[in-house]
């Protein structure tokens, strides 16, 4: 189940034509108005879906159903699939407030946040200081809940298959980098530089508050998608060396904000001007 009051119902129509099928898509919200069912969450998690009782399946509105129905078919397992389902709804951690995945926003509290969490996550997997650490809003998929966060947030949030990697680059190919990072939509989520960018071209750039040597070898990291093509970055080509390793990124956030649960923190991010991009 999803827990936002809203799904993404896709409702095809195929118009035949002479060329080729129309295909038109189109949101449709999950209200319940049927049987007022509703997403599962913690709060509601015994009641959201109905009950069986004397050999039917009663909804949340109280109709009733044959056991054998469709209805009670699909009802009995979506219910009994919560029971699998349940690992997801273990709280790990607190945020104090709910932060969006906005993926034009350069400065963006959440993907700061992130890439902060990624470069100390680096250091500690590859046994290095990170020098800066880079990774797509786009792998960020939903937002961030206030108050508890459990499992199923952080799934939601990281839903796909990239790996955390550690690169080796030369502080001339750390500066095409920013210039190619610069020409994007909002630069992605950075750690451990501040940016200036003017008009889609890079006006200044610090990493650890000093400017870059050409020379000298920083170490970066990222994730493998952004290596060879992903989200027009092609990070491998730049790089002097390159470590890939098995751990996924959703594993990141789920050090981090265990991390901080277990401190007894709760989590808030911050916009802090680390890339400012004027037109």
């Amino acid at each position: 189940m999803v827990k936002n009051e809203i799904v993404l119902a896709v409702a095809a129509a195929v118009i035949a034509t002479a060329c080729s099928p129309k295909i038109e898509y189109r949101l449709v919200p999950m209200d319940g108005h049927r049987t007022l069912a509703q997403p599962v969450t913690l709060e509601n998690e015994n009641t959201a879906l109905g009950v069986f009782e004397d050999d039917s399946y009663v909804t949340p509105s109280g109709v009733r159903y044959a056991q054998d129905s469709p209805v009670a078919e699909v009802a009995g397992a979506l219910i009994q699939a919560q029971n699998r389902l349940a690992p997801l709804k273990t709280v790990i951690g607190h945020s104090v407030g709910e932060y969006q995945n906005l993926r034009t926003d350069p400065d963006l509290p959440l993907g700061n946040l992130f890439a902060d969490a990624l470069r100390a996550y680096g250091s500690e997997l590859f046994n290095v200081s990170m020098d800066f650490a880079v990774t797509n809003f786009g792998g960020i998929r939903v937002p961030m809940p206030k108050g508890a966060i459990t499992m199923e947030d952080i799934s939601s949030m990281f839903p796909f298959k990239n790996y955390v990697c550690y690169v080796k680059m030369k502080g001339s190919a750390l500066t095409e980098l920013f210039e190619q990072l610069a020409q994007t939509k909002a630069f992605q989520a950075t750690s451990g530089a501040t940016v200036r960018v003017k008009d889609h071209k890079l006006v200044s750039a610090l990493v650890g508050g000093e400017p870059i040597d050409p020379e000298r070898i920083y170490n970066v990291t990222t994730i493998d998608f952004l290596l060879d093509g992903g989200d027009k970055l092609n990070i491998g080509a730049l790089a002097q060396e390159v470590t890939l390793s098995t751990v996924l990124l959703k594993e990141v956030m789920l050090w981090y904000v265990s991390g901080m649960e277990a401190k007894g923190q709760v989590i808030e991010a911050k916009a802090d001007s680390r890339v400012i991009m004027e037109d």
